[in-house]
């Protein structure tokens, strides 16, 4: 009925892109019907747990992982038990072109200034870091004389407050030098 070969039918059967009746005899319009719905590009695709489905490239782009790049997490599958090489060469292609649209993405974002690198996140972090600790390791002897001089509650609460506003200031000079 299809005009294939004796051989394509038995291939079908056996990748199950048909199904053959219990008294293992073809039901034609049944196995039309599978056979048009079970066959991409000519191709064999396996039976997943539930049903057929055909192999797909395109990732579902609906929602962004939080704090991420808005794209989402790489899916690595196994590969096919059945080691059909067509559908192998459509997975690895699929994550290839993943893969090459998630490292475009990033390098657009990395050039329009959205990331920086992890080695000079790094160095900022320590610079920042250095100056808290700088100016936390050096408060007690900055302020203890003033301190003890003073005997009013709110001229200590704002020595101090003058103090911790020195730091941020500090802090927010090497954010802005730092070009962030």
């Amino acid at each position: 009925m299809r005009g294939c070969s004796l051989t394509a039918v038995q291939k079908a059967i056996a990748s199950k892109r048909i199904t053959t009746l219990a008294d293992g005899t073809i039901d034609p319009e049944r196995a039309n019907q599978e056979w048009a719905k079970n066959t991409f590009a000519g191709q064999t695709l396996h039976r997943t747990s539930g049903g057929h489905q055909p192999v797909s490239s395109v990732a579902d782009h609906s929602q962004p992982p939080r704090g991420g790049s808005g794209l989402p997490p790489l899916q690595h599958e196994a590969p096919s038990p059945s080691g059909d090489p067509v559908a192998a060469y459509l997975r690895a292609r699929a994550v290839k072109t993943s893969f090459e649209a998630r490292t475009a993405q990033l390098e657009y974002e990395e050039r329009a200034g959205k990331l920086i690198p992890a080695l000079r996140a790094s160095e900022y972090a320590a610079t920042f870091s250095a100056i808290v600790k700088d100016h936390l390791q050096a408060r007690a002897d900055r302020l203890a004389p003033m301190l003890a001089a003073v005997n009013d509650e709110k001229a200590i609460h704002r020595l101090l407050k003058i103090d911790d506003e020195a730091v941020l200031r500090k802090v927010s000079k090497a954010i802005a030098d730092a070009g962030l």
